[in-house]
């Protein structure tokens, strides 16, 4: 198993990108265009209060880059 994890490992965006995708057809494909695209927007929202409470969100650091352009 350690061989395989080894041998993906440097294909993980890919891998990943390719099972979103995926999912992403499915989800078009069964509910339609605006419930997947709201539930992309939710996943993402969750994403990234998730990585804010894990500590690994810089949020004045977007602030800055935002506010610069």
């Amino acid at each position: 198993m350690n061989e395989i994890r080894k041998w993906l490992y440097p294909y993980r965006g890919r891998i990943s990108g390719l099972l979103l995708g995926l999912a992403t057809a499915v989800f078009y494909l069964t509910i339609g265009w605006g419930p997947t695209l709201l539930l992309l927007v939710f996943a993402s929202v969750g994403f990234l209060i998730g990585k804010w409470r894990d500590g690994l969100l810089d949020v004045k650091g977007w602030i800055r880059f935002i506010g610069r352009g």
